[in-house]
């Protein structure tokens, strides 16, 4: 009885610093960024599942997410309409927040830039301490910038991401996000 009391204090322990953990890195993220720059991701995240329901109505919302990065890819697909998620409001209020501008750079003779050094980095870089899939990204992200669908999905995908954690939702989000 003794050692089963342990178990569990030990177990609530961790599952206790874990939350903690998460809701500090949660914290940090949206001070770097500020209110309307989340209210923005915010409003992306709810676009975007809501597209998933509407295109992949009996899949959970992991298995959507990750259906939605298969099919973005496959040669097979056709209907690139149904990738298209954001909402007017939405797209008008990543505009007005700021955040394109902390995602993106314009480049002349370029076109799109990855802007490694925005808020939007800066964030994903404080998480990337604690969390190996944001870490890995953060890592490609900076040394890669701009990269075909193709190398972004089969990145993430291999690399084990929990699509109902709050950070990679919104990577994957923000990746679809032009």
């Amino acid at each position: 009885m003794k050692i089963r009391k342990t178990i569990i204090f030990f177990l609530t322990i961790v599952t206790f610093s874990c939350q903690t953990e998460l809701e500090k890195n949660k914290h940090a993220f949206q001070n770097t960024l500020g209110e309307n720059k989340i209210n923005a991701i915010n409003s992306l995240v709810t676009d975007f599942e809501n597209n998933l329901k509407k295109n992949y109505p009996k899949l959970s919302i992991d298995k959507a997410y990750e259906q939605y990065l298969t099919e973005i890819i496959s040669d097979s697909t056709t209907d690139f309409e149904k990738f298209k998620f954001q909402t007017p409001n939405t797209k008008s209020e990543l505009t007005k927040s700021g955040l394109w501008n902390e995602i993106y750079l314009k480049d002349n003779n370029n076109g799109l830039l990855i802007n490694v050094t925005g808020q939007y980095m800066r964030g994903l870089n404080y998480v990337a301490k604690s969390d190996k899939f944001v870490k890995k990204y953060y890592e490609k992200r900076q040394t890669a910038g701009m990269m075909s669908n193709e190398l972004v999905v089969n990145g993430i995908l291999n690399s084990n991401p929990d699509f109902n954690n709050y950070f990679h939702k919104r990577i994957v989000v923000l990746e679809f996000t032009f």
